[in-house]
């Protein structure tokens, strides 16, 4: 016999009832418990499996016939469901007054757009206009930057041809047994001497002033970038521009230490980071290098960025740009949001038609999960006496199989 289209529920509460062939069983007794109905049924037919089945199928029928002929739960099935289509129709009104709401911002959203439209063709028609806070900005900052940078070119190229090229003699000592540190940092024959050694000489203490140029250029352009890896590169631009000032102090430093050791009479350590690091002369000549080359990235930076802002027109016309753009994009959130509303609305509409029609309906209401706990109670009897016959696991098995796929079928929910 094929079970899987005897009975099928439409919901939760409602079951429709499709004609099956009754099965003789003997009836259960007053004041008998499902549990205790299929523990006697068991062993009237010694727990077989050909018997369970019609005798499962005939507590199900008696079980919904019960129902339907239970008027006050019949009532309370009904009030159930007319209590949740009540509840729908206020989930519709709240998701109508959404869809409401969300059309009338964006009606206002298009008035504001079409507002700053409008602003950016006005602003096309205007005559040039000059920020006057930014071209304040630039002239400082231009009036600092031009004597920065010829600094930045005397200074470094002065100290890469001390470090890499100029020799230290005991003649270069002052009159007082030190050496003037004047000397060992600006050379004013540095560029001459430099020539005097050969063209990659001064080509190469030309270039060193650009090095330090270029970092503070790449400092400023990584400082206007978005997000945060750059919190990670500026450090270490900054920590090699640092680097490569110490080394070259250092190696000054180094030359004017290994002079004093020929002069000394006593024998002098070699000199090494730890000797330079007491050296005030060593921390010197980084201020004057490390800390000018900070102070020119800043400047740069104030000088590019009221460069970019002296078109006051431009400037605003970019900010309408973005403000359009901002709002566009909440105009198309406002109609996928209604979108979305309007599905659920919907949705919820077919949910209370469903109701509607199971309140209005001839079909009896069941509660199911009543159906399904008395199922479960005779089917818990029945294997009661399959353990106290001491019956096979396999057979005991195989009838809570039977029962889980004839219950499955008999109640579709």
């Amino acid at each position: 016999m094929d079970y899987k289209k005897i009975f099928s529920l439409k919901n939760s509460d409602t079951v429709k009832i499709e004609e099956i062939k009754a099965v003789r069983t003997e009836n259960r007794q007053e004041g008998e418990t499902y549990k205790q109905y299929g523990f006697r049924m068991a062993g009237r037919s010694e727990g077989g499996l050909q018997s369970f089945i019609p005798c499962l199928q005939s507590v199900y029928l008696g079980l919904k016939k019960e129902q339907e002929e239970d008027e006050a739960l019949q009532t309370s099935l009904k009030t159930d469901l007319q209590n949740k289509k009540v509840s729908k129709e206020n989930e519709k009104e709240k998701e109508e007054n959404d869809l409401l709401a969300l059309k009338n911002k964006q009606q206002s959203l298009e008035g504001e757009l079409n507002e700053k439209r409008q602003e950016l063709t006005q602003l096309r028609t205007e005559t040039y206009r000059r920020n006057r806070s930014a071209w304040i900005t630039l002239i400082i900052s231009g009036i600092i930057l031009i004597p920065f940078t010829l600094y930045f070119f005397i200074f470094y190229s002065s100290v890469g041809y001390s470090a890499f090229f100029k020799e230290f003699t005991l003649n270069a000592l002052a009159a007082g047994g030190d050496f003037k540190l004047a000397e060992a940092i600006f050379d004013s024959q540095a560029l001459s001497s430099a020539m005097a050694e050969g063209f990659l000489a001064l080509l190469f203490i030309l270039l060193m002033p650009v090095i330090f140029l270029a970092f503070g250029f790449i400092l400023n352009r990584w400082e206007r970038e978005e997000g945060w890896f750059k919190w990670v590169k500026i450090p270490l631009i900054i920590v090699a521009a640092f680097v490569f000032d110490a080394l070259l102090s250092y190696e000054i430093c180094e030359k004017i230490y290994n002079l004093h050791t020929q002069m000394s009479l006593a024998e002098l350590p070699e000199y090494s980071f730890a000797l330079a690091s007491k050296d005030p002369k060593f921390w010197i000549i980084i201020c004057l290098g490390f800390v000018s080359y900070l102070i020119w990235g800043i400047t740069f930076g104030y000088f590019v960025k009221s460069l970019d802002q002296l078109d006051l027109n431009r400037i605003l016309e970019e900010k309408l740009r973005n403000d359009i753009e901002t709002i566009k994009g909440k105009i198309v959130e406002s109609q996928d949001k209604q979108h979305e509303t309007a599905n659920k609305i919907a949705d919820v509409k077919a949910e209370i038609q469903k109701l509607e029609n199971q309140i209005n309906g001839t079909v009896a209401r069941y509660d199911v999960n009543k159906i399904k706990m008395e199922l479960n109670n005779f089917h818990t009897g029945w294997q009661q006496y399959l353990a106290g016959m001491n019956k096979p696991d396999g057979e005991k098995e195989e009838i809570a199989n039977e029962f889980t796929r004839t219950v499955n079928t008999l109640i579709t929910i």
